[in-house]
């Protein structure tokens, strides 16, 4: 797989240099200098959402792992918290009024950090080159986030209701005349526009825009991410017109004896980049940029892998990384993602979807 980050001069990759262009020296810390700084603080405040990595049962184990890992005694405080954006947009509140992050590290996808990133409160950390484990690639936002876990989109269907050979294989299937038979008044949407932006990216907005009109006459309902996998799992809906995490959802469900297919349906893969970052106003600043690059050791991958099925594709022989490469899958860009996210246009689109949604 080609580096994502190294960006030609054109297009989406022109503003994701832009963007990184001025920027505040990377800074320039060795990890002796990490750790010493990291025993002077006792712990790291986590607010996130209240199944990540696990929740409150995987974090004992992270909390062993991690201090074991950099000869420490330092306590997780994980508290379950508001989504990504309300939980970026606060760390953004706080730093305007002068105050501490009332979270250490902030986890999310490329939208959330993006935000940060123009505030210019993520701190700059050379973590390919102070962690060994860290690679270029992993820095979504180079010298500012590390990759923790991939999540692969796509559609989720229940396999004892919907044989294999009638079911979705692409996103294009779920409106095909004959096909959509079997699931029209059967099929969840999600209430999102993001899935929708980020197929634009490959497909184009005009022919999103005619998909979407296409779509939601078969729909049964609108129903959030984290809901889903149990409703098309019990034969309430028989498929889902997108999940954000339908590969790992399969996962999960599927150990559980869940009748729960997962279908990557675009080539490049939708794909959910999440990555781990250290505000400017964070209160254990060191402690923090340890605990970032630990969530991408192979050792913190494997008790994530244990407790939620999520893993990151650029750690080798993870269980995504093994998806990914058996599959031979091509991902969505996350320079690309980026870079959407920048470009200050698209403002009519995403209002007109989210009209339609609401219809």
């Amino acid at each position: 797989m080609a580096r994502q980050t190294v960006l030609s001069a054109c297009g989406p990759a022109a503003v994701m240099v832009a963007l990184l262009v001025n920027q505040a020296p990377v800074e320039a810390q060795a990890l002796n200098e990490l750790i010493a700084g990291a025993k002077k603080e006792p712990e790291i405040a986590f607010i996130a959402g209240a199944t990540t990595f696990g929740g409150r049962q995987s974090f004992s184990e992270i909390q062993a792992a991690f201090n074991k890992k950099f000869g420490l005694n330092a306590r997780i405080n994980f508290t379950a918290g508001p989504s990504m954006p309300a939980m970026a947009a606060r760390i953004i509140t706080e730093a305007k009024a002068g105050r501490k992050s009332s979270t250490d590290v902030h986890l999310g996808p490329p939208a959330t950090h993006a935000e940060l990133h123009n505030e210019r409160l993520l701190e700059r950390v050379d973590y390919s080159r102070i962690f060994p484990w860290v690679t270029k690639e992993m820095e979504i936002l180079p010298a500012e986030t590390v990759l923790v876990y991939t999540s692969l989109q796509g559609i989720l269907y229940n396999s004892n209701l919907l044989p294999r050979d009638k079911a979705p294989k692409v996103y294009e299937d779920l409106v095909h005349p004959e096909l959509s038979r079997s699931w029209a008044g059967k099929m969840a949407i999600p209430p999102y526009t993001s899935w929708l932006v980020e197929l634009s990216l490959i497909w184009g907005e005009k022919r999103v825009i005619e998909y979407v009109r296409k779509l939601i006459p078969l729909s049964a309902g609108q129903v959030r991410y984290g809901e889903i996998e149990e409703r098309v799992s019990s034969g309430e809906f028989l498929v889902t017109a997108n999940s954000g995490s339908a590969v790992e959802g399969m996962w999960e469900w599927q150990a559980k004896g869940a009748p729960l297919v997962g279908v990557t349906a675009s080539d490049p893969v939708l794909t959910s980049y999440f990555q781990l970052g250290v505000p400017k106003n964070s209160a254990h600043p060191n402690l923090s940029k340890l605990f970032v690059a630990f969530m991408a050791s192979p050792e913190a991958q494997r008790i994530v892998d244990k407790y939620e099925k999520r893993s990151s594709h650029l750690v080798e022989g993870t269980r995504m990384a093994n998806y990914v490469k058996e599959n031979r899958l091509k991902l969505q860009s996350p320079g690309d993602l980026i870079a959407s996210f920048h470009e200050g246009k698209g403002l009519e689109f995403r209002a007109e979807l989210t009209k339609m949604l609401k219809q």
